[in-house]
């Protein structure tokens, strides 16, 4: 829900009353939602393993800049209005989970490596293969994205 300010000191963000406020920088505007509390799930064991070893891959710079590169275009797409990505690291995560929903028999995020990437010639090496894979969306000028992960 979005915040007006309401006997906030000044530039307010933080926890109170089992509140979370904070502030987004592109549109400066005061959001808050409540405090949620951790419910333990047999899913989440295999989620973090996933989310662990897809940070292990450490992308190189030239990648992400390219991921950062893109992610402005694709947030300029009238489809995305309302639904935009806020940092590479999202597109980064979406990008996995399609290249593991697209080849289900080979891919398996939880123990993915470089090696296998280059061995398979996996479509998520750079974002130009990744678009003419069809795991993203084509925005204009997706050709020049060829940086290797």
């Amino acid at each position: 829900m979005k915040a007006t300010r309401a006997n906030l000191l000044g530039e307010f963000t933080g926890k109170l009353d089992g509140l979370i406020y904070y502030r987004r920088k592109p549109s400066g505007k005061l959001y808050v939602r409540r405090q949620w509390k951790f419910d333990n799930h047999p899913s989440h064991p295999g989620f973090a393993a996933i989310m662990t070893n897809i940070n292990a891959l450490q992308p190189s710079e030239g990648y992400v800049q390219n991921l950062k590169d893109y992610l402005f275009l694709y947030n300029r797409l009238p489809q995305n209005e309302g639904r935009e990505l806020y940092c590479w690291n999202n597109l980064y995560v979406r990008l996995m989970f399609a290249l593991q929903t697209a080849n289900p028999e080979t891919v398996n995020l939880a123990t993915l490596s470089r090696e296998q990437i280059e061995t398979q010639n996996l479509p998520c090496r750079t974002v130009k293969d990744a678009v003419e894979a069809g795991l993203l969306p084509v925005v204009k000028g997706y050709e020049r994205f060829s940086q290797v992960l």
